[in-house]
């Protein structure tokens, strides 16, 4: 049974919805009049919603808004939303696909068009859950294959992209300049521990890290990928500023406290650097494309010596280790 919550301060349209969504259709139907009020449920439900029906116009906050923060949540980075609306305004739209929104049904609300979308918003909730499974067996099967370092492998980790899926995203939108946010999260001394752990520990490594920078975006619609060598790469886009350095005080904190030195083999935490990728901050979608492609691939000045340098006193430590032993 499909489990949909619905968002309208209009009664009528909630009724329509209560007698097309019946449970003798497999539907499991839960309203809400407000975006505060579907907030409070989603919070509070023991079970996670299969998908969204959010009105764009709501009163307090509204359904892009909304979009935003069951974006921002992990369970929910990849449930598909759909919006209502009676407005023809195509930036309107475009704002919701910016928030995450992954399809649209138009006001008046009709019978075979909104079958049509919940089902099809049935059958990509389904892939989804396909994938994940799927990913979670390969990842069963290649848990202990060691991989190069410099390696952008895929993670097991909800709501991170991949440097691919972030290039799609950003081509798809329409010809234009954005305020975007780009930056770079490097996780310090991984190349040694990458040489000196298990291969899953450092898988575990990484996914640790991943897990904590989406926590620390948290509010924010974020695409983050890992791109190897330790490094993320991360948009945002909107006018809201994202601090880095609060961001990296988040970061480091969250490391501080969480970080599992049993999964990881790694002893302490690693310290992270946060850089703003290139000094603009309007951006168009092939531009910003282009900047992280290029940012992917082009070594950055003295890391190659400075990763000798912690290699050297890994083996260092460990010779140190062998003669007292």
């Amino acid at each position: 049974m499909m489990h949909i919550l619905a968002v309208d301060d209009d009664p009528v349209i909630l009724d329509l919805l209560k007698g097309s969504l019946t449970e003798e259709k497999n539907y499991q139907l839960t309203c809400a009049a407000s975006a505060e009020e579907a907030l409070d449920i989603v919070r509070e439900s023991p079970r996670l919603f299969d998908c969204f029906l959010v009105d764009i116009m709501l009163p307090g906050v509204d359904g892009i808004e909304m979009c935003e923060m069951i974006r921002a949540c992990a369970a929910y980075r990849s449930t598909p939303i759909l919006m209502m609306t009676a407005s023809r305004e195509a930036g309107l739209m475009q704002r919701a696909f910016f928030a995450g929104a992954t399809d649209y049904i138009s006001k008046p609300l009709e019978g075979v068009e909104l079958g049509a979308r919940i089902n099809s918003a049935g059958l990509l909730n389904a892939s989804l859950l396909r994938e994940r499974e799927a990913q979670h067996t390969l990842g069963e099967l290649t848990a202990l294959v060691k991989v190069r370092f410099d390696e952008p492998f895929k993670l097991d980790t909800p709501g991170m992209s991949n440097l691919l899926e972030m290039e799609n995203h950003l081509l798809r939108l329409q010809t234009g300049c954005y305020a975007m946010n780009l930056f770079s999260i490097e996780a310090q001394g991984m190349k040694a521990a990458h040489n000196t752990v298990s291969a899953p520990a450092f898988r575990n490594a990484i996914e640790q890290l991943a897990e904590i920078t989406l926590d620390s975006l948290n509010g924010f619609a974020a695409h983050v990928a890992y791109v190897g060598s330790g490094r993320f790469l991360g948009l945002t886009i909107g006018r809201r500023r994202l601090d880095l350095n609060k961001l990296r005080r988040s970061m480091s904190e969250d490391l501080a406290r969480n970080w599992d030195e049993e999964t990881s083999q790694i002893a302490t935490p690693p310290k992270v650097r946060i850089d703003s990728v290139g000094n603009q901050r309007y951006w168009s979608g092939l531009s910003a494309s282009e900047k992280l492609r290029e940012t992917s691939i082009k070594p950055e000045p003295f890391k190659e010596s400075v990763e000798e340098e912690e290699i050297n006193l890994f083996a260092k430590f460990e010779h140190y280790v062998d003669a007292r032993d």
